[in-house]
């Protein structure tokens, strides 16, 4: 099945009429080649197989079912009016875009692919517990008086291989290629299931640009950064961290800048149309577009394609300790825990 990764409506905003085809056309841009005039918002950010799940061929359609008329449909029918000066934002358009934003960023290609990163991190994470002694026998011994306590003892004491065994059949499920593909399915149903609330509750801003000096959007639109204190951008923080920033560009001419309800410890300082674009580029798996043929846009977008490479380069997570995190899972009946920052 073939699943559109950026709503087509969304690039349709960023469209020009071609009166040879007479349809909507699109400038794509992309490093190292020339701007490609005749790019269609239908079929440009279309990926065979994207949401596919090893175990259920028709989840697929599911999901794409679902993103359009639950998500993507009651956003269309505004998203036009944000690119007019007089827009007015409700309550409940802020929370259609919530998850328009949360399940875009979530939808691209090179977040699916960044589901890889995900598992390599459980697999260390594995290998850290299972050569932990201590932690080991620690479980062995609570899940043994779980056992007594309910009654549920058939036999002996739970021993650290038992443990062992369990922690293996995690790993094992890391390592293949279909579990890839059922975690990035599961992070977007999650997604689907409950508003962002500090994203929702966040300072949300729309910048606006002139005609000569367009936004554009890239095949993984939602982007984020943090302005260090030397000026400098650091790209790829999740929404919660403190100081992030996220950007959704909405049309040539409007950008949606949201500041989620999290801790901040600097002044956010005006974003330019440049560096905005420049982060488009970063994220971008292939291409980014918009309605102009532009050479000063070009020379920005090109050192930038692929700066911020999802699970690579930005939105990783090795800088947490990750020595506890499979100890604390079993500990815990399996709920998750998450790890410290290695500066905790």
């Amino acid at each position: 099945m073939q699943s559109h990764t950026v709503p087509k409506k969304l690039l349709e905003q960023f469209a020009y009429y071609d009166p040879i085809t007479k349809s909507l056309r699109l400038w794509r841009y992309e490093k190292g080649r020339a701007p490609f005039a005749k790019a269609s918002p239908k079929t440009a950010t279309r990926i065979d197989g994207h949401f596919w799940h090893p175990d259920d061929p028709a989840k697929e359609t599911e999901l794409e079912t679902r993103l359009n008329d639950e998500f993507e449909n009651p956003v269309n029918r505004f998203l036009f009016e944000i690119a007019q000066p007089g827009y007015v934002e409700t309550g409940l358009h802020r929370q259609q875009l919530t998850f328009y934003v949360t399940l875009l960023f979530l939808r691209s290609e090179a977040r699916r692919k960044a589901s890889g990163h995900t598992l390599d991190v459980m697999r260390i994470a594995v290998e850290k517990f299972l050569n932990n002694e201590r932690q080991l026998r620690t479980v062995a011994a609570k899940w043994s008086i779980d056992l007594l306590l309910s009654g549920k003892m058939r036999s002996g004491l739970v021993t650290p291989n038992d443990v062992i065994k369990v922690a293996r059949s995690v790993q094992a499920d890391t390592t293949a290629a279909d579990e890839i593909r059922r975690s990035y399915v599961r992070t977007v149903e999650i997604a689907m299931s409950e508003v962002d609330e500090r994203l929702m509750t966040g300072h949300w801003n729309y910048l606006r640009t002139e005609p000569g000096n367009p936004f554009v959007i890239s095949d993984a639109p939602v982007v984020t950064w943090e302005r260090l204190d030397n000026g400098l951008l650091s790209y790829g923080l999740g929404f919660h961290r403190p100081n992030v920033e996220v950007f959704l560009p909405i049309s040539p001419l409007v950008c949606l800048h949201i500041l989620p309800n999290v801790k901040r410890t600097r002044n956010v300082l005006p974003a330019s149309v440049a560096a905005i674009n420049a982060a488009q580029a970063a994220f971008a798996s292939r291409y980014c577009f918009t309605n102009v043929n532009s050479l000063e846009l070009d020379q920005v977008l090109q050192p930038a394609f692929g700066a911020a490479e999802l699970g690579v380069k930005s939105f990783t997570v090795w800088h947490r300790n990750y020595d506890e995190s499979i100890y604390d899972l079993l500990m815990n009946n399996g709920r998750f825990v998450p790890p410290p920052r290695l500066s905790d």
